[in-house]
């Protein structure tokens, strides 16, 4: 029996169902238009009625996500003529409200990205999954209801074809968004070494095709010049004087091993990295400031000096940090709700900063206080 004729009772009127299709791609393609996808810091100010709306993007994320996820399961059981005659109506209900969940929930995380902060492979691969996937659910809500009003099976199964792959996609780009807020370790640290691997794989594999290959500059040795090509030897004649920057000491050279372990990098930096850097580093760098390296550490970021060699006072991290958690400004951090800095380590930040903040100190000629002694310990056996 050809498959393009259903042993079913006449549909009913998909008229409402084309009518909603229509207008979500309508919005979905003019919404675009108005609001494109941001992959560099936005330039400009932006009004706080967008950053408002923004701010609702995990809320519409999350619906959506869960209607389509359990449409994957009506979509196996309407596989089957049977299936189809008797839940098709409730998949095409169920993946109406999904797919204009998406729209709202790209609309929202474009406006959310106008905030600035959001930079990287993981930001990248987020957003550009995420408008994939939703073009692909409102592309397969069209072949569903053309395969629903001509009642054919072949058009049903290409649309749940095109829809699980968009699922797909929507699913790896919620995965990389998971990792702009929690690291790059949130899912695979404790995952099985079996599935570890090919994971990381995976992910590295993804991230290059976004990601700036990082070219490292090679220094030569000690004593020898770098040739300069004879066209662009410049003779200077009158004396340059080298520029010197307050409070800023010497960045750390590479890090060595052993018991040349560095203060800054083996101590200071893991503490910043367990409970800062999610949302100040290289993925995310909320207020222009990032502290994944010393270097970024000491600029500091749009709200001023992060930290400055002996003056606590002027150390925007260590005030924001000894703010109360219920600070009436909300300025203290980490946010509230997040992994909160223990008193150890806040003291330890302290002790770096009011010692000079150096980026070249060894830990063996460190005197660290006798009671964070055992926090030092502990945070150098990792």
């Amino acid at each position: 029996m050809s498959s393009n004729s259903p042993d079913t009772d006449e549909p009913k009127s998909l008229t409402a169902a084309w009518i909603t299709a229509i207008l979500l791609i309508v919005v979905y393609v003019i919404g675009l238009l108005i609001f494109p996808p941001l992959y560099d810091a936005p330039k400009g100010d932006v009004s706080s009625t967008v950053l408002f709306i923004g701010r609702f993007h995990p809320i519409f994320l999350h619906l959506p996500v869960g209607i389509l996820g359990v449409l994957c399961l009506f979509e196996l059981i309407c596989s089957t003529r049977r299936g189809e005659r008797k839940f098709g109506e409730a998949s095409l209900l169920m993946l109406i409200i999904g797919a204009a969940g998406a729209v709202f929930a790209v609309f929202a995380g474009i406006m959310l990205s106008r905030e600035g902060g959001y930079v990287g492979g993981n930001f990248s691969l987020h957003q550009t999954m995420g408008l994939l996937g939703t073009a692909g659910v409102l592309i397969a809500l069209v072949i569903r209801l053309m395969g629903m009003g001509r009642g054919s099976m072949e058009l049903l199964n290409a649309y749940r074809a095109v829809y699980f792959l968009s699922f797909g996609i929507m699913g790896l780009g919620a995965h990389f968004g998971g990792n702009m807020s929690h690291g790059n370790k949130f899912l695979t640290e404790h995952a099985p070494a079996a599935v570890k691997g090919p994971m990381v794989t995976m992910e590295k594999w993804m991230l290059s095709f976004v990601e700036k290959p990082k070219v490292e500059k090679a220094v030569p040795p000690a004593g020898i010049k770098p040739d300069v090509p004879a066209e662009v030897k410049i003779e200077v004649k009158t004396e340059v004087k080298p520029v010197v920057m307050d409070n800023v000491p010497t960045p750390p050279p590479p890090a060595p091993g052993g018991a040349e372990k560095l203060v800054f990098q083996h101590v200071i930096l893991p503490i910043l990295t367990a409970k800062c850097n999610k949302c100040h580093s290289e993925e995310k760098s909320k207020g222009d400031l990032r502290m994944d390296t010393y270097e970024l550490a000491m600029k500091g970021g749009e709200n001023g000096k992060n930290f400055v060699a002996g003056n606590l006072k002027e150390s925007l991290s260590i005030t924001r940090v000894m703010l109360p958690l219920d600070d009436d400004d909300g300025e203290h951090m980490p946010p509230d709700g997040k992994d909160q800095l223990t008193p150890e380590e806040i003291a330890l930040l302290k002790w770096w900063v009011e010692q000079g903040a150096s980026g070249t100190q060894k830990v063996k000629e460190a005197k660290f206080p006798a009671e964070l002694q055992a926090t030092v310990d502990g945070i150098l056996k990792g």
